[in-house]
């Protein structure tokens, strides 16, 4: 696997640190609320259903394993919310919690998805994936994974 070379040891992020996924995270999120909600209200309910719910899959399965846990974390709205939903949870921090965070992102995209294929937004598609794309490239590049302490993360430059 390609890392990122190593830039900082953040061990707490901050919006400077970070703005570029803040505002990436929160364009991706308005994005795919508006692809729904031009259909069906109902879908812009189940959207937001499904947002809230990935948070607590990735504060279950992934958040509570991290070395941010109760702190600033990379991702806006992860890190430093978990406390408030569930206790830390002591063990490694590896493949599985990344499985779970997938999955809480597969809820995040899974009905824009269906929106853009069923009614053949092409536009729109576009312009979803592409800040999906850039979202992570910057984050798994530049912002994120390069900063982060979390040692046990298959994804940080320093996992062995």
């Amino acid at each position: 696997m390609i890392r990122p070379k190593r830039k900082q040891h953040l061990s707490r992020f901050s919006l400077s640190d970070n703005y570029l996924s803040v505002i990436l995270l929160g364009l991706f999120f308005i994005c795919g609320l508006f692809i729904v909600w031009t259909h069906s209200l109902w879908a812009a309910f189940a959207y937001l259903g499904l947002w809230g719910f990935s948070y607590f899959v990735i504060y279950a399965g992934t958040c509570r394993y991290c070395i941010y846990y109760g702190e600033k974390c990379p991702i806006p709205l992860e890190g430093s919310c978990v406390p408030r939903f569930f206790k830390k949870k002591e063990g490694t921090f590896g493949i599985l919690q990344l499985f779970w965070a997938t999955v809480a992102y597969g809820f995040r995209v899974v009905l824009p998805i269906i929106f853009i294929f069923k009614y053949q937004m092409t536009g729109w598609g576009i312009v979803y994936f592409s800040i999906l794309t850039v979202f992570w490239i910057i984050h798994l590049r530049f912002t994120g994974c390069p900063n982060c302490i979390n040692t046990q993360c298959p994804l940080n430059p320093d996992f062995s």
